[in-house]
């Protein structure tokens, strides 16, 4: 069963006590503020990387890249929106670019492997019920099933899905770091799993 779990996460305009004084102090050049605010948030921008890659070295390499990127940036955040969300943003897009570099890795995930590698646990975790990323391993042969289906998916809706199911995101900060409406994420994801949820359900009957 896939579950909702971006109702769990906090409202992204509560920000973090103090984050506000870090951000002034490290796009005034402060080092060790913006450190703190990598520390802040750097799970979170793994897990983002993550969804849009599969692997996590890859998360992780594109993560911090894109800290580089936003130390780079930070003198020109305006606070249009939130630090995290501006911060994702980039996290993002970073991914995506280095998603378009190595296209086959849908190929790769859906791959009959003899042991179970990154991508399978990540789409292993979209149909658990346990919570966190440290749930328990599914049935292995359900993890990919899963996979396949969500490889058949349109790059929206795949998208989408894997930022709501990452669990770190609200509805809203989706829509903000994709540039779509609110209404539109929700559809995307209720629109995704019940195309995931059909196609399982077929290769049950057939």
């Amino acid at each position: 069963m896939m579950i909702d779990r971006t109702s769990d996460v906090a409202s992204i305009d509560r920000g973090i006590p103090g984050e506000r004084a870090l951000v002034a102090a490290a796009a005034a050049g402060d080092r060790d503020a913006f450190g703190e605010l990598v520390l802040l948030h750097e799970r979170c921008a793994v897990r983002t990387a993550l969804a849009a890659l599969g692997q996590q070295a890859d998360a992780e390499d594109v993560a911090q890249d894109a800290f580089l990127l936003a130390w780079r940036k930070l003198p020109g955040f305006r606070g249009d929106a939130s630090f995290r969300t501006w911060l994702l943003t980039i996290v993002w897009r970073q991914a995506l670019a280095k998603r378009r570099v190595r296209q086959r890795w849908w190929q790769r995930l859906v791959s009959v492997a003899a042991t179970e590698g990154d991508e399978t646990r990540f789409a292993a975790q979209l149909c658990s019920d346990a919570p966190g990323p440290e749930q328990q391993a599914v049935d292995r042969s359900r993890a990919r099933q899963t996979a396949t289906a969500i490889a058949g998916l349109s790059p929206k809706l795949r998208d989408t899905l894997l930022l709501a199911a990452t669990g770190e995101h609200s509805y809203d900060e989706i829509g903000r770091m994709l540039g779509v409406a609110t209404g539109t994420v929700k559809w995307r994801v209720a629109e995704a799993r019940r195309l995931v949820t059909q196609t399982i359900g077929d290769q049950h009957e057939s």
